[in-house]
């Protein structure tokens, strides 16, 4: 007897071949003891299924990851921009309280600049006594996604401001204040 080892059998054959009397003829050998082996000689490597699953699993993650990536990057540039223009609060409010001219309400009279990688910057004159609409506008460039849109600020009457954004500005891109 002799024991043939095949990856997933293990089986015991009889050394002496038998003949079928009918047809006079050789049979195989029987083979007797046959067992399935275990362990990790069973399985050599994955299916094309399971390749696949896990291929598709990583495409999803991907993708939703790009989503997600791309929404905070617009985030924090919508912040910048928003960042940008509160820096305009504190020279207006100095002009207002040392009275001074209309003429002195324009990006170079607040010594602000007028432009930024993002931002046209344009300023009104504040209005006696009422609010004023569109104290600080910026004119949003360089961003493809808000072409010909703003983000601006109104000087209430109370000296208080309040942040307003035109309707192509997606809310979840707004900071909290500009909502």
């Amino acid at each position: 007897m002799y024991k043939a080892n095949n990856w997933h059998t293990l089986c015991t054959i009889v050394d002496r071949p038998i003949i079928d009397n009918n047809s006079m003829k050789p049979c195989q050998l029987p083979v007797q003891n046959c067992q399935r082996s275990c362990g990790v000689a069973a399985q050599s490597g994955y299916t094309l299924i399971e390749l696949m699953t896990a291929v598709a699993i990583i495409g999803i993650l991907a993708a939703t990851a790009t989503v997600s990536y791309q929404t905070q990057v617009r985030k924090t540039q919508i912040m910048t921009i928003y960042k940008e223009i509160n820096h305009f609060r504190l020279p207006y409010r100095t002009l207002i309280d040392n009275g001074a001219g209309v003429t002195d309400f324009s990006p170079r009279g607040l010594n602000m600049p007028a432009q930024t990688k993002y931002c046209q910057f344009s300023v009104t004159a504040p209005l006696a006594g009422s609010t004023t609409a569109n104290a600080i506008i910026c004119r949003i460039h360089n961003l493809p996604y808000l072409q010909a849109q703003m983000l601006s600020l109104d000087y209430l009457t109370d000296g208080t401001w309040q942040c307003q954004a035109s309707a192509g500005i997606k809310d979840a891109y707004l900071p909290q204040a500009c909502q």
